[in-house]
């Protein structure tokens, strides 16, 4: 007869266990979690002599479900859609529910004129065209002590 150290066996079962678990649970708890994380999109900031664009790829997003905000050097723009799809036949019911939501926060090296801004999408494509603000010559003299 051979003594095993009855710690080592409690550890290997340990180890088995948690292997099966997270293999059960893992995939659950992704399509739990994913759905509540806030999304994030990709962005270009182009310039012209006067305008600053803000390009934003939106896919899946209607301009209904888009809200912007800007000030003089930051713009806000986020996107949520909530869509319930049901179906009702004699023998059985469905009903799924999709949410979405993505928010970008940007901040802008040139000051804009927010009052100015134009917006349009197409084919889930965000465009956002702001006027330049004239730049500010404030100088201000600074004396070393």
């Amino acid at each position: 007869m051979v003594w095993e150290d009855p710690w080592e066996e409690i550890e290997r079962t340990y180890r088995k266990l948690h292997r099966l678990m997270r293999g059960v649970w893992e995939p659950i708890s992704e399509e739990i979690i994913e759905p509540i994380k806030l999304k994030t999109f990709p962005v270009d900031i182009t310039e012209t002599e006067d305008e600053l664009i803000v390009r934003a790829d939106l896919p899946g997003f209607k301009k209904e479900e888009v809200s912007i905000r800007a000030t003089e050097n930051t713009v806000d723009i986020a996107a949520q859609h909530k869509e319930i799809k049901k179906e009702k036949t004699e023998t059985t019911f469905r009903a799924e529910r999709k949410f979405g939501a993505v928010r970008r926060s940007l901040t802008l090296l040139r000051e804009i004129i927010p009052e100015s801004a134009r917006a349009s999408m197409e084919d889930g494509v965000l465009n956002i065209m702001f006027k330049k603000a004239k730049p500010k010559k404030k100088t201000k003299e600074i004396k070393v002590k």
